[in-house]
């Protein structure tokens, strides 16, 4: 019986599969080369930060990593990590992550979080890593490294960690470092004093690791977004909202209202200025009744209750009320600025 010749087609068919399958192979090959390039860079910065013999290296089970307290990278690019898994479980894993040996010999995620999880969906069990024999401070300092050299940051993710070094430097509680920064500004405005030494230490640790931010920038601009509503976050994570209309939609208490505005500024991409007009028309009269409610509860601190109070709690009260003051002062000229545009 005859062979039927292959037909012209069929013939371009396969041979076009097979320049594509080409293409993507020296694309994928490109990707790595460019991924080891970015490594070798974050490796030999990492390295001028740690003496050589403070470092290991090893192959670690993964299920014996520890991940950080914070968040460091809450979204990702899907194709772009679709890409990184396809990489790792065609070629293998290229270059290593960093851990940071603790006190007790666990060991804790430095940098690689996203490679890391490529490389559990890739199904690995185990991964090269760097053991950098470090303390909780400089982990932290080593793993804005990688955040440095991320093209597309996010900017609840820098903000985390910038508030996550501050309660190591500084030894405080996250809600107790965030008071420190609100009065840090406070006290440049000339509205409130700070502890000299604390003043020090957040500049000094802004110069080191953030040099680019001003920390005013950060306290007026990024330490809302940490504090934002679940829903409200999981938008911006994924895109969908631009971080000044985020934290005008985190102010909003009303659950209800809140979704709504959400939904609306998505859907329908609300500028800025049309989501602070619809903001104005629809809780103008909330946002009255909760002032006129603190009014009511300002007037009610008599001589006689204050003659309760002792020696430091009267010192307490008198600075709560000088920076409820200077706060009073700034949302006027906010409403002015609003009236203005």
């Amino acid at each position: 019986m005859t062979k039927s010749r292959p037909s012209v087609s069929s013939f371009l068919s396969t041979s076009s599969k097979a320049q594509q399958t080409q293409q993507e192979l020296s694309q994928a090959m490109e990707r790595i080369n460019q991924l080891e390039q970015e490594l070798a860079a974050q490796r030999q910065q990492i390295e001028s930060q740690i003496e050589r013999d403070k470092i290991q290296s090893a192959v670690v089970p993964i299920k014996q990593i520890l991940r950080r307290s914070y968040k460091s990278r809450r979204e990702k690019d899907p194709q772009a990590f679709k890409e990184l898994v396809h990489s790792i479980a065609t070629y293998g894993f290229r270059g290593s992550i960093w851990l940071q040996r603790l006190p007790d010999g666990q060991l804790r995620l430095i940098a690689g979080e996203t490679r890391l999880d490529a490389a559990i969906a890739a199904g690995l069990t185990e991964i090269p890593a760097d053991i950098a024999e470090v303390d909780d401070i400089t982990a932290v300092k080593l793993s804005r490294v990688e955040n440095v050299r991320r093209r597309n940051l996010n900017v609840i993710d820098d903000t985390e960690e910038l508030l996550y070094l501050l309660t190591l430097v500084l030894q405080q509680s996250r809600e107790q470092v965030k008071k420190l920064l609100y009065r840090y500004k406070n006290t440049l405005e000339g509205n409130s004093s700070i502890d000299p030494q604390i003043r020090t230490t957040i500049e000094s640790l802004f110069t080191e690791v953030a040099p680019d931010l001003e920390i005013t920038t950060f306290i007026s601009s990024r330490l809302p977004l940490c504090d934002l509503p679940v829903d409200v976050q999981q938008a911006y994570n994924a895109g969908q909202l631009e971080y000044t209309k985020a934290i005008i939609l985190g102010r909003i208490e009303d659950e209800t209202k809140r979704k709504e505005l959400l939904r609306s500024t998505v859907e329908e991409g609300l500028s800025l200025s049309a989501l602070k007009q619809r903001l104005k028309s629809a809780s103008g009269r909330t946002t009255i009744d909760k002032i006129e409610k603190l009014h009511f509860q300002i007037q009610a601190i008599n001589h006689k209750s204050i003659h309760k109070l002792s020696i430091e709690q009267r010192c307490q009260l008198k600075q709560t009320l000088a920076e409820l003051e200077a706060l009073v002062q700034q949302k006027l000229q906010e409403l002015e600025s609003l009236e203005q545009e």
